[in-house]
């Protein structure tokens, strides 16, 4: 596949964090991590970039290559936001995305840890997982695995893919919407974690619903890039792109 399809690195990337509110959440730590290259083989090139929010709550990386990436912002105080996106997965034959400013634009949004002990357990949890402390991650999670409030299990489940464990995450998220149907950050972790599983038909239905659950421009906006590139990636490895 990467033989016969030609991709160039973009210039620049640009995305926002904020709260659920739709404030800007300045200050706040990014981290993009490349965990598949083009059409879903072996990245080449660097494959992390940090960069820090500014007061309008934007962030920017330049230099960024196509693949499938996953997106972290963390503050103080707060359980960190995880997205995994393709980024311009596949392309036409001789096509160059060299020097294109793309037009959308991630969304992350770290949230306020709960009170108490629900809260501390998540807080320890995450901080374990950027420790690249499976060990200890997976004990903490246990404890809150059988809740019945859907804000902690998709929180569960972001902690999950901050580790980079796709399998565990998608039964938190699964279990999430089933106590609410119409979770956004639930919908929007089942497709990152069957991204991360290079599972494309169902990251790009899980993207799709997430899209149709939310009123945000910016969240609709890069959901509906995410789903034309798995559709692509689809068809590409049917043959008929």
């Amino acid at each position: 596949m990467s033989a016969t399809l030609v991709a160039q690195p973009l210039d620049r990337l640009t995305g926002f964090v904020r709260t659920d509110a739709g404030a800007a959440f300045h200050a706040a730590d990014v981290r993009v991590e490349a965990l598949f290259g083009f059409a879903g083989g072996d990245f080449l090139g660097q494959r992390t970039f940090d960069a820090r929010a500014d007061q309008k709550g934007r962030w920017a990386l330049i230099a960024f290559k196509a693949g499938i990436w996953i997106f972290e912002a963390s503050a103080p105080d707060c359980l960190p936001d995880v997205v995994a996106l393709p980024y311009h997965l596949v392309s036409p034959p001789g096509s160059a995305l060299a020097n294109v400013d793309p037009t959308w634009h991630p969304v992350l949004r770290p949230t306020k840890r709960p009170d108490g002990e629900i809260g501390a357990l998540l807080a320890e949890a995450a901080e374990a997982a950027r420790a690249r402390r499976d060990d200890r991650v997976a004990p903490l999670l246990a404890r809150v695995s059988n809740s019945s409030n859907a804000d902690v299990l998709e929180a569960a489940g972001r902690i999950c893919l901050l580790m980079r464990d796709a399998t565990v995450a998608r039964p938190l998220f699964r279990r999430a919407l089933e106590r609410d149907p119409a979770s956004f950050r639930a919908m929007l972790g089942m497709g990152s974690s069957a991204l991360m599983q290079r599972d494309t038909d169902s990251a790009a239905k899980a993207f799709a619903d997430a899209r149709a659950l939310t009123k945000d421009k910016d969240d609709r906006g890069y959901l509906a890039v995410a789903v034309n590139e798995l559709n692509k990636a689809h068809n590409v490895m049917k043959g008929t792109y």
